[in-house]
């Protein structure tokens, strides 16, 4: 594509959301199993730490594959290895519908973790390379929605199968979705990115063609991908921490039951819709990316003390409200990581590469998360699995906060040279 010309706006639009579909969709077949972690433990009489250990597999696969995604995005067919990732993803939860040997779950579930790691980097630089810069913010808000639309089927939908007594069931819902979106853009990639013989519209707005490579990075923007690759991998360790358990936390602290936990538990993605919107917003006061996430996070801290109180008090309500807090700003900051930054830096760093690159940071705390918890939560119990999390968010806001001092007083030296 010449970076003068693009694709009409209606076109661009109608990408976006395909992108937002096949992202959300995929998400189901990701979070079938954790949304289910209770059952399957009944089911297979198995611990915490051994269920939470197949999430960690996934975590990883998809933490070490983003790396390389991130690296490689820039040159696939986009049309085939979507396609391609999504219907892999759907015949590995088939098989789980099965009810295969437990000890097989967690080595089915890398794979999966391998195939899905390919599409947030990739759908990100589809992105980047046919959406001009007028329309990002909206791309932005549909990239981040589309997580919350996937966690709000994955649990919605398992919900409902738990009711039956039938959670199995929660697998093949996540495949019907996947194969119904992989063929939705196998059939329209062509005619929606212009890559066959479309008319096209002109524009003089960037496309994604970085003008720099990595090996011209300045020792800022390295500074910059560091700092917030610590926040990447804090975020994460929080927000699918809970994502993961909160079901299990409302069974055993609040006597709730499966069926209800889970309904209880999408009060978080409703909160979390209005992340990427408070991202977008607050990022007009707060320029800086790091500081904005460190604000994120000092809120964060607070709603996390609130839920150590409800829980030594038994207020669910307290509980609930402190849950949905701490995913809207979770799930904040998962945007201005994956999404908000990469797009706004695409002029310097390809979008694809730079989303791919914090997702995988992402999963890193995910990896930790799952079985860590898990773990800690066997041993120690939620109270002390909390607490844990209260000190990781306390550490981030204190670096946010260091180098934003940092950054002040260095400001301030060179004013006073000049």
């Amino acid at each position: 594509m010449e970076p003068e010309q693009h694709i009409s706006r209606r076109k661009q639009g109608i990408l976006i959301l395909l992108c937002c579909m096949a992202y959300a969709f995929a998400y189901v077949g990701r979070y079938s199993y954790n949304a289910n972690i209770a059952p399957v433990m009944d089911f297979y009489g198995v611990s915490k730490a051994e269920a939470g250990l197949v999430g960690t597999f996934f975590f990883f696969a998809y933490g070490v594959g983003q790396l390389l995604n991130a690296i490689l995005c820039k040159y696939y067919n986009k049309k085939y290895i979507i396609t391609a990732s999504l219907l892999v993803s759907a015949g590995i939860n088939t098989v789980l519908f099965f009810s295969p040997p437990f000890w097989s779950i967690k080595f089915l579930w890398l794979v999966n973790g391998i195939c899905q790691s390919i599409l947030w980097p990739t759908l990100i630089q589809t992105i980047g390379e046919s959406v001009e810069e007028s329309m990002t913010k909206w791309a932005v808000m549909a990239m981040n929605s589309a997580c919350l639309i996937g966690t709000f089927l994955a649990y919605g939908g398992s919900a409902l199968f738990n009711l039956t007594g039938f959670f199995r069931a929660s697998f093949l819902f996540g495949v019907a979705l996947m194969v119904t979106i992989g063929v939705i853009w196998f059939l329209s990639y062509d005619s929606l990115t212009g890559t066959a013989s479309v008319a096209r519209v002109p524009s003089t707005e960037p496309v994604d063609r970085p003008k720099k490579t990595a090996t011209a990075l300045s020792g800022a923007l390295i500074g910059l991908l560091a700092v917030c690759a610590i926040f990447a991998i804090v975020d994460n360790f929080v927000k699918d921490g809970f994502s993961t358990w909160t079901p299990v936390i409302l069974r055993e602290q609040f006597r709730f039951g499966d069926s209800i936990s889970m309904v209880l538990t999408l009060i978080l993605p409703v909160f979390g819709v209005f992340g990427s919107i408070l991202a977008l917003r607050t990022n007009r006061l707060i320029k800086d990316f790091r500081l904005l996430m460190g604000f994120f996070y000092l809120i964060m801290g607070i709603c996390i003390g609130g839920l150590i109180f409800s829980m030594r008090q038994d207020i669910v309500v307290l509980f609930l409200i402190c849950q949905g807090l701490i995913s809207c700003l979770a799930h904040g900051v998962n945007a201005v990581l994956t999404s908000i930054m990469p797009l706004a830096m695409r002029k310097w760093m390809s979008s694809g590469t730079l989303a791919g690159l914090m997702n995988s940071f992402c999963y890193v705390g995910s990896t930790a998360s799952a079985y860590g918890l898990g773990k800690i939560a066997d041993g120690s119990g939620w109270n002390t699995a909390i607490l844990i999390l209260l000190i990781v968010v306390g550490s981030a806001a204190a670096l946010a906060g260091a180098v934003g001092a940092i950054g002040f007083l260095r400001k301030r030296a060179s004013v006073e040279e000049k």
